[in-house]
C-alpha cells in the first residue's frame, strides 16, 4: 500500500522502486483508465495493467499506434498510444463494423476524433492524481518518464494495448506504508491443507519385499508411537508428538527379522537380494486444519484421530509395494498388510507354465561345431546363473539347482530391481 504526499517544486518522484511504484499507479491510474473504458464503450472492454518502466517499454514494438499527446500545462503532456488492431476494435464497437479491411493510416476524421475523445476522456479521469504545476526546465531535463503499458481483452480476445507515458515530475511522490499484517493464522485456523504424514520406516533386505504377503506384519524400527513426522517431497519437515491410540495395540510372539524370515523360508539368491533398502510407512494425503499446523509448530500434542481412518502405505523409494492398517507392537508402529501391490511383469502377462524338463538354453546353434564333441554335451557357458527351486519356498533343497541360461532365477520373475533406485557404492 502507498500514501501520496506533496512533492517540493525541486524534487522527482520515483525512480529505485517500480515495485512499489506499481501498486500506486495500479491502485489509482489503472482503476481510472478502466473506469473511463467502462463508461466510454459501456463496459466492452477489459483492461489488465501488466508492465511499469522507465525505459522504451518492448512491448511497444511489433505494431502500429494511434498517439495523441493531452496537455496537462503550457510546458508539459502525457502521451497515450493505442495499438492498431485495438483502434479497430474501439470503432466497431462504437459505430459499427466496416466492410473493408481496416488501416490505421487511413482513418477517416470521424474515426479520428472518436478515439481522441476517449484518450482525453481517459486523461479527465485521472488528472485529480496529477501536479499541474509549471516546474523548471532543469527538473524537466533531468526526470523520466513512467511508461505503463495495459494490455485490453473484449470477452475472451485479445485485442490489443494501450500504453500511458507520464512525466514522473507530474505525480506526487508516492511513499511506501509498511502496514501490520490484517489477518492472523487463526482466521484461517479451520481451512485445510493436504499433507503426508509418515509413522516411521525400516530397513529390510530386498528378498524380503519380494515374499511380502497379506498377513504379514512390518516393524517399523524407526519409529516412536508418540511421533509422527510431516513428509513433503518424501524429506521430513518436521516432528509432531501424538496421543497414540490404544485399540492400535496387538501382541505377537515374534517380530522383525526373525518373523520375516520364518515366514518366507527365503534366503538371499544373490548379492541383489541382500541389498537393505529402507521401506516407509506414509498414510494417504491427509487433511490437517491450519490451527493443527500451528499447534505443530509449537510443539503441542494432538490427538490425529482422523489419521487412523487412513489407508497406511509402504512405499520403497518412489514405489508403493504394499498397503495395510496401522498397529503398534510394544514401542513401536507395524503395518498389518493386507494388500500386496503386483509386479510389473505379473500385472501384464501371466507366469509361464513351468516344464519339468530343464529348459532349453536359447542359443543359436553353431555353424561349425569343435571335431568330435556333440552340440549337447558342450559345457555351460560361462556365467550362468542357477535357477531357483521350482517350489518357492522349500523345507529343505535336495539338491543343487539346475543351470539355467537365463539370467533371473525362477523364483524371481515377479519382480523387477529396475522398480527401485539402489545407491550402493560397495557393489
Amino acid at each position: 500500500m502507498a500514501v501520496l504526499k506533496t512533492q517540493s517544486s525541486e524534487s522527482i518522484t520515483g525512480g529505485n522502486n517500480l515495485f512499489n511504484d506499481y501498486y500506486w499507479f495500479y491502485s489509482n491510474i489503472y482503476n481510472k483508465l478502466q473506469k473511463a473504458s467502462d463508461e466510454f464503450f459501456q463496459e466492452e472492454f477489459q483492461l489488465k495493467f501488466i508492465s511499469i518502466s522507465f525505459e522504451d517499454n518492448v512491448l511497444l514494438y511489433g505494431d502500429e499506434y494511434f498517439v495523441n499527446k493531452i496537455p496537462v500545462n503550457k510546458t508539459t503532456s502525457i502521451i497515450m498510444k493505442i495499438s492498431s488492431n485495438l483502434v479497430s476494435s474501439l470503432l466497431d464497437s462504437a459505430i459499427g463494423a466496416s466492410e473493408t479491411s481496416f488501416k490505421l493510416k487511413k482513418l477517416t476524421d470521424i474515426e479520428a476524433m472518436l478515439i481522441k475523445s476517449f484518450t482525453v476522456f481517459a486523461y479527465k479521469n485521472i488528472e485529480n492524481f496529477l501536479n499541474k504545476t509549471e516546474v523548471s526546465k532543469k527538473i524537466i531535463q533531468s526526470s523520466r518518464n513512467y511508461n505503463l503499458t495495459f494490455f485490453v481483452k473484449q470477452g475472451k480476445k485479445h485485442t490489443g494495448k494501450i500504453i500511458l507515458t507520464i512525466p514522473s515530475y507530474l505525480l506526487p511522490e508516492i511513499v511506501p506504508v509498511k502496514n501490520s499484517d490484517n489477518f492472523s493464522i487463526s482466521d484461517f485456523k479451520t481451512a485445510k491443507a493436504l499433507l503426508t504424514i509418515s509413522a516411521g520406516y525400516a530397513k529390510i533386505a530386498l528378498n524380503e519385499v519380494k515374499a511380502l504377503e497379506e498377513g504379514d506384519i512390518i516393524v517399523l524400527d524407526n519409529s516412536d508411537i508418540n511421533k509422527m513426522s510431516v513428509m513433503r517431497d518424501n524429506v521430513e519437515v518436521i516432528k509432531f508428538k501424538i496421543n497414540p491410540n490404544p485399540s492400535l495395540i496387538i501382541s505377537i510372539d515374534k517380530t522383525g527379522d526373525e518373523e520375516m524370515e520364518e515366514q518366507t523360508g527365503l534366503n538371499p539368491q544373490n548379492m541383489w537380494d541382500s541389498i537393505l533398502v529402507d521401506i516407509i510407512a506414509e498414510f494417504d494425503n491427509v487433511k490437517l486444519t491450519l490451527g493443527e499446523l500451528k499447534q505443530i509448530s509449537e510443539g503441542l500434542v494432538i490427538d490425529l484421530g482422523s489419521v487412523y481412518e487412513n489407508k497406511i502405505k509402504l512405499r520403497v523409494e518412489n514405489q508403493i509395494v504394499a498397503s495395510g492398517e496401522l498397529v503398534i507392537l510394544n514401542d513401536r508402529y507395524g503395518v498389518r498388510i493386507d494388500n500386496v501391490k503386483k509386479s510389473k511383469e505379473e500385472t501384464v502377462k501371466p507366469a509361464p507354465a513351468r516344464n519339468t524338463a530343464p529348459p532349453e538354453a536359447k542359443k543359436p546353434a553353431p555353424a561349425k561345431p569343435a571335431v568330435g564333441v556333440k552340440p549337447a554335451q558342450r559345457p555351460a557357458a560361462p556365467g550362468a546363473r542357477p535357477a531357483a527351486p521350482a517350489a518357492k519356498r522349500p523345507a529343505k533343497p535336495a539338491a543343487a539347482p539346475a543351470q539355467n541360461p537365463n539370467p533371473k532365477a525362477a523364483g524371481d520373475e515377479n519382480f523387477d530391481y529396475s522398480d527401485f533406485e539402489i545407491e550402493d557404492e560397495s557393489i
